[in-house]
């Protein structure tokens, strides 16, 4: 049986991966004990629900050609361990956490509590998420930091980890929008490219994805 490691499950859209996505993973790397992380792209996002979103297959693509390029960018991080879990793919329509960590805890050898890494733009309406009292019982929150305002929880039943870390951008609002400006055999600006990882930004061209 493959040994119990404590484990980070990372959730989101990718859509596409960028390098804030990598970064995330080194903060939570530098200043914690997790060594396994999972992601788990979302079919469709309770949160986002209007957003445009890759197919599901180019999401997973890209995620194994960013974190393929992970130990180049950041050589001195501790071994890390990466899985891409797609039971929320398979599932179909919005998942709800609660079943995934689920899911997790039974396929994956885990050590500790499984933490749940989260913005602290999301952990205000924490209480209001599915079966949250259930969930608090089984998980970590790991949060991380993408205000300038740092917000806090207050449930003293919840387990919550703060990190402190440089404020993160979300580029994929932006690199989807400037995909969809681009003209009939127009490349991706250097700008925009600089981005992703450079096998992602490649990927994202040769396949023209978000093209309008």
């Amino acid at each position: 049986m493959a040994q119990a490691v404590p484990t980070a499950m990372v959730g989101g859209s990718f859509d596409p991966v960028h390098l804030g996505h990598l970064h995330l993973v080194h903060t939570v790397a530098a200043s914690t004990v997790y060594r396994r992380f999972i992601f788990v792209p979302v079919a469709r996002n309770n949160f986002k629900q209007e957003a445009r979103t890759a197919d599901a297959d180019h999401r997973m693509n890209m995620l194994g050609l960013a974190f393929a390029t992970y130990r180049e960018r950041y050589p001195d991080d501790p071994e890390l361990e990466f899985v891409f879990e797609e039971c929320e793919l398979q599932r179909g329509g919005i998942s709800y956490t609660y079943d995934t960590v689920k899911h997790l805890y039974l396929n994956y050898p885990i050590k500790g509590r499984l933490a749940v890494v989260m913005g602290d733009d999301l952990v205000q309406s924490l209480d209001k998420w599915h079966a949250y009292e259930q969930l608090k019982e089984l998980v970590r929150f790991v949060v991380i930091r993408r205000n300038s305002a740092q917000s806090f929880f207050a449930d003293p039943g919840a387990d919550l980890l703060y990190l402190e870390n440089p404020l993160l951008e979300d580029s994929s609002t932006k690199i989807r929008e400037a995909l969809m400006a681009l003209g009939e055999g127009q490349l991706l600006s250097p700008e925009i490219a600089s981005l992703m990882p450079k096998e992602v930004a490649s990927y994202v061209n040769v396949h023209r994805l978000y093209r309008s």
